[in-house]
């Protein structure tokens, strides 16, 4: 079982920000985005890939007592070039659960990606894991 104070500390954090960090698509930031990642789609030389957000507006909950595990996108519209971004993370949830290893806790964060209209145009849910 993780210690209580890790624990309640982490839970404390729950639904707290990060300060949000904006910034404007362009071009030609896409287009070295989309050909770092080998992706020939036509379709990235007006539209972000989500992927693209992280790297535009690298808002994240860095937790020093967890190792990152895993990712998942929920996408809420399409980016394209000259839309203003701004990214907002938060720790959404904190639990333990007990494997065949020990108890583990689990850290779930949340970015979301707002344009500049006020609309989510994409959100990214990850898992941090402390043994």
């Amino acid at each position: 079982m993780a210690t209580t104070s890790a624990v309640d500390r982490l839970r404390s954090r729950i639904g707290h920000t990060v300060a949000p960090i904006s910034a404007t698509v362009e071009a030609g930031h896409l287009k070295r985005f989309t050909e770092a990642i080998g992706d020939p789609n036509p379709r990235w030389n007006t539209e972000a890939p989500p992927t693209y957000l992280v790297a535009l507006v690298p808002a994240s909950m860095h937790l020093a007592e967890a190792e990152e595990y895993g990712k998942g996108w929920l996408n809420g519209g399409p980016v394209r070039v000259g839309d203003r971004i701004t990214a907002t993370a938060r720790v959404a949830e904190v639990y333990e659960k007990t494997g065949s290893s020990g108890s583990l806790l689990f850290i779930i964060f949340e970015t979301d990606y707002v344009n500049q209209h006020g609309r989510t145009v994409a959100r990214l849910r990850g898992t941090a894991i402390r043994r």
